[in-house]
């Protein structure tokens, strides 16, 4: 067995599940590994309730307003006009679908879209306390899960690599900012 294929971190699978050749002890496959790669720190503006959803929940739109990333491959601001639409469930749990754009601080500078969606999930005292920036300062990022996973997209040839990148992230909402840490899959 080659040295980057290990065995499968899988419990046994029934072998009525799959064929025996295709079980994971029998056909292991790489493990992906994260890679810490950047930080992204967003300021939020006033959330606007749209109403509730057919599903039960509440509809938020926040705008970003602006913001600042670093990571191992740039670095520069988040451009004002950037968005979250959530959805907060009955428990609080909160659905995060966000749209931003990226301008490094190349001296022509590069455009990078990002697009993150997840979910913020932890019991409902904890998330009542992030719906309201004067607490949310208080709640430490332990307290709850806030996990996402991340695309980034841009037509800089200098950033090409950065379309075909996958990235999970985890974030803390932090008065009326939120920041996420991104790792790239490996």
């Amino acid at each position: 067995m080659p040295d980057s294929v290990k065995a499968s971190p899988f419990p046994e699978i029934p072998s009525r599940s799959l064929p025996a050749e295709f079980a994971p002890s029998a056909s292991p496959l790489p493990v992906p590994a994260l890679e810490p790669d950047f930080r992204l720190v967003c300021n939020l503006a006033q959330r606007i309730p749209v109403g509730p959803t057919p599903t039960g929940g509440q509809r938020n739109w926040i705008g970003i307003a602006d913001g600042w990333f670093a990571g191992r491959w740039g670095a520069g601001v988040v451009v004002p006009g950037g968005q979250d639409n959530q959805v907060v469930t009955p428990d609080l749990s909160t659905k995060i679908d966000t749209q931003c754009l990226l301008k490094t601080d190349d001296a022509e500078p590069a455009y990078i879209t990002v697009h993150t969606e997840g979910w913020r999930t932890g019991d409902a005292a904890t998330l009542a306390k992030l719906f309201d920036p004067a607490q949310a300062d208080g709640v430490q990022p332990s307290e709850y899960k806030f996990r996402l996973y991340v695309h980034l997209e841009t037509g800089d040839a200098r950033y090409k690599e950065l379309c075909t990148g996958m990235w999970v992230a985890s974030g803390a909402r932090l008065g009326a900012k939120v920041l996420y840490d991104a790792y790239r899959i490996q």
